[in-house]
């Protein structure tokens, strides 16, 4: 028997030309990035002129655009943030996805309107994280992805009404969301400020003598078959990753969980889960719903792409290829050797194949390929990274300027239409009285199309829609009654203009910035070393075991607690009742980068705060000078990386010969891997000039 309950297919949107490819294959919304801190900072993102046409185009056909501001924000950077909410919140955009908790605080103090997603980059992974972010009015969480599925059917069976949201296809992070140092630590390039290198995919050797591999490279991500089970779990948002690929991914991918999600019943039909295993990508698994020992392939894998044959000779005029799978010109081709380096990258111009110039060829057939591309000593290979014949490109430029979106409550009763706009109180438009109608009644579809066309720089966004009675009224009359209606909301729209508000928010902002200076009578912080640690990670069913340790260290008189996450808070409020003798750290992995963040966690009634560890020491000082709880010094040695994933060796070497130190703990049943030097000397001899987003921030400055 089927599910009538029919998730939200969520696609990614790395340009305009690929947001629009999205929505046409079958997407339900896209999630993307605008300029500065998102997690793809290398993705093309979106200027706001584009952004605004995209969600014009979105609404219109009911489609939704959720803008990512998902990662760490410090302290210097906060009035730019704030300027950029600014710019949010007037674009009408359905849903901001967070990773910071500055983000929270900000918002929910100066863009209450707006609606707030948990990035998976927050590390939810339990009721009680859900809990807390219910409290601070998040309406959907992204849930960390290293998950099993038996903790996913408790989290969402607890959920009280909050919406889930999971990945079901794409690249995987071999680390726990949030937790990842290793590109910061090695490149000055951090993944929790979007600029991740993607140091997991790459080569490293468990000793001197042994072969490189890509040992901690995942596999991708493929949940077609366990879409009956999502709708079963009300999973409010199936999210496809891939901010950084193009159309020629997107479409194809977005189209299969489409017809899948449309033709599902208890089981998903075969021709979907077809389509979707000839989708370019590397090998899949199902993540870590049915454990983590299937994640990581023992042979190279880590280049992304199909293998499409082998490299049989190679000259100065091209290469000779024994195809494996078919090619087009137009494909996104790349050659990569035996051992799994990536050596050039191409689109296919040219194809012959038995002396015949060809646009296509298929496996089996050996082709020649001409141009002056690099090969190694051994075998190499040709892998197909893109498919042609997804060129969105005209139809993107081809968007019109995007419209301002009005809220409208209208009502029609026996004495004409009366209109309202929440978002300006005192505003009120009346009609005059309309026929009854014999035939042809007004239907709500008839009012929806024309009060949401635009009319000028502004359009209408029925928010309720009520008919009582049956009345008749032309269409040409009702599309003069709505440029009524607009003529006389004017005024009210001309004082809300995006300047005068993003400029009257700013002017508060100071103004309460002003005042953020750090108390002088602040105590000096309690050491979390003496405190019981409540784990930064704590499995869905590991809870009961928590609260009754809780329950324990009450009884014995425990006062003093440091918390890695929004979880150890609620876990102490539901057994303390108040948290208000208590002494709580914050410490990481709940990461504190800025006075806002450190003001929302006062409003929790935490006590102490650890700043996040990959801080330069200029930025902590900053945020020193401005946050309302006393900074406690972090440990040398954080891991650089942590995982759910069982790693069998206990040593790590790169390419430059850099060691690392690989510790599974058989009580959290967690692994960490750690660097040679201590972070926390890394990271804070380091200045805001030696990390890129910095650099521009100090170049905006």
């Amino acid at each position: 028997m089927s599910n009538p309950f029919k998730p939200e297919l969520l696609a990614p949107a790395g340009n305009l030309e690929t947001a629009v490819a999205a929505f046409s294959a079958g997407a339900d919304a896209v999630y993307l990035g605008l300029g500065k801190f998102n997690a793809r900072n290398r993705a093309e993102n979106f200027q706001v002129a584009d952004l605004a046409r995209l969600i014009s185009f979105a609404h219109q056909r009911q489609k939704k655009v959720y803008v990512t501001l998902n990662t760490l924000i410090n302290e210097s950077e906060l009035p730019e943030l704030l300027t950029l909410l600014g710019t949010v919140s007037n674009l009408d955009i359905d849903a901001l996805i967070v990773q910071d908790l500055a983000v929270i605080y900000l918002v929910r103090k100066y863009f209450p309107e707006i609606t707030l997603h948990a990035s998976t980059q927050m590390n939810i992974h339990n009721s009680c994280g859900i809990a807390a972010l219910r409290l601070l009015g998040v309406k959907r969480v992204i849930l960390e992805r290293q998950i099993t599925l038996e903790e996913l059917r408790i989290i969402a069976g607890n959920a009280n009404g909050m919406e889930l949201e999971v990945f079901i296809h794409g690249s995987l992070c071999l680390s726990l969301s949030g937790r990842c140092l290793i590109s910061n630590y090695a490149e000055k390039a951090s993944g929790n400020r979007g600029m991740c290198r993607q140091l997991c995919r790459r080569n490293y050797r468990t000793g001197e003598s042994s072969p490189p591999a890509a040992l901690l490279s995942p596999k991708d991500l493929q949940l077609m078959e366990m879409l009956p089970e999502f709708a079963r779990l009300k999973i409010a948002s199936l999210k496809i990753e891939g901010r950084l690929r193009g159309p020629d991914y997107v479409v194809p991918v977005v189209k299969a969980y489409r017809q899948a999600l449309d033709s599902m019943g208890d089981k998903v039909p075969e021709e979907c889960v077809n389509m979707i295993r000839r989708t370019v990508s590397r090998p899949a698994s199902n993540g870590s719903l049915e454990g983590f020992g299937n994640m990581i392939a023992p042979e190279p894998q880590a280049v992304f792409g199909r293998c499409a044959g082998v490299i049989q000779a190679a000259g100065e005029r091209g290469i000779s290829v024994k195809l494996s799978d078919r090619i087009h010109l137009g494909d996104k081709l790349r050659i990569v050797s035996s051992s799994n380096s990536s050596l050039a990258g191409f689109e296919l111009t040219g194809l012959w194949c038995k002396n015949s110039q060809v646009s296509a060829s298929g496996a089996g057939s050996t082709v020649f390929i001409p141009g002056r591309f690099p090969f190694m000593e051994g075998r190499n290979y040709l892998y197909k990274i893109g498919e042609n014949g997804y060129d969105f490109k005209r139809q993107a430029a081809a968007l019109p300027p995007g419209n301002k979106e009005v809220k409208l409550d209208i009502l029609l009763d026996d004495t004409g239409f009366c209109i309202t706009a929440p978002d300006f109180p005192q505003f009120e438009f009346h009609s005059e009285t309309l026929s009854p109608a014999r035939s042809c009644a007004l239907s709500k579809e008839d009012i929806r199309d024309v009060f949401t066309i635009a009319e000028g720089q502004y359009r209408g966004k029925v928010n309720s829609l009520q008919i009582k009675g049956e009345w008749f009224c032309a269409k040409s009359v009702l599309k003069k009654l709505k440029k009524e209606l607009f003529i006389a909301l004017m005024p009210h729209l001309q004082n809300n203009t995006a300047a005068i508000r993003a400029s009257r928010v700013m002017h508060r902002f100071y103004r309460d910035y002003a005042q953020w200076n750090a108390p002088a009578d602040l105590p000096a912080a309690l050491s979390p070393e003496q405190a019981m640690l409540i784990s930064g990670f704590i499995a869905e069913g590991d809870l009961p075991r928590w609260y009754e340790k809780l329950k324990r260290a009450k009884a014995a008189g425990q006062k003093h607690f440091a918390v890695g996450g929004l979880h150890g808070i609620m876990l102490l409020k539901e057994v303390f009742g108040s948290l208000e003798k208590l002494y709580i750290n914050a410490v990481y992995p709940l990461a504190v980068s800025n006075s806002a963040a450190a003001r929302l966690l006062k409003q929790f009634q935490l006590d102490a705060l650890e700043p996040w560890v990959e801080l330069p020491q200029d930025e902590v000082e900053k945020l020193q000078a401005h946050s309302p709880l006393p900074l406690t010094e972090p440990p040398p040695d954080r891991e650089l990386l942590v995982t759910r994933l069982p790693l069998k060796f206990k040593r790590l070497l790169d390419k430059n010969g850099s060691a690392y130190r690989v510790v599974f703990d058989p009580a959290e049943k967690l692994t960490r891997i750690y660097g040679a030097a201590p972070a926390l000397e890394i990271f804070r001899n380091r200045s805001a000039e030696s990390d890129p987003i910095g650099q521009e921030h100090l170049k905006k400055s």
